[in-house]
């Protein structure tokens, strides 16, 4: 029994921690980002809402896969690229599409303190070329 009540108790106090909505200027809640690991968060969030807006549904980051390392479901398709020049390889998901579309969450198993400049940088690559794909492929749908 006490061992039930410590996983409990480290488990609220974790999970306190890991969601943080983002708000509107006129202090309502609009899209909650969740990050699975402590501190991801903050290297993730802005990018992950620009995937939210850009209508991405899911990406999915694996190392060593070639040139379908990077998987984006949009709602026009789904497309593969390979990691941009120069960025190391870390893996990570971000799920977004989830309350309705208000919310979002990224999971990076391997995110750390000691590699955060790796998850940023990545990230930040990304995000970007994952948006403008999928522009690209909704408008070649589209038109």
């Amino acid at each position: 029994m006490r061992k039930l009540s410590a996983v409990v108790l480290i488990s609220a106090a974790l999970g306190a921690s890991m969601i943080h909505a983002q708000t509107s200027p006129t202090g309502t809640t609009t899209r909650s980002i969740k990050a699975v690991q402590p501190g991801l968060y903050e290297v993730a969030g802005p990018r992950v809402r620009e995937a939210v807006e850009a209508g991405i549904l899911k990406i999915t980051a694996a190392p060593d896969k070639g040139g379908k390392s990077i998987e984006v479901h949009s709602p026009w398709g789904n497309i593969y690229f390979d990691w941009p020049k120069d960025v190391k390889p870390v893996a990570f998901t971000i799920e977004t599409g989830k309350a309705g579309g208000s919310a979002a969450e990224i999971s990076a198993p391997g995110f750390t303190e000691g590699n955060k400049g790796d998850y940023k940088a990545a990230l930040d690559a990304v995000i970007p070329l994952a948006i403008s794909k999928a522009k690209a492929q909704k408008t070649s749908k589209t038109q």
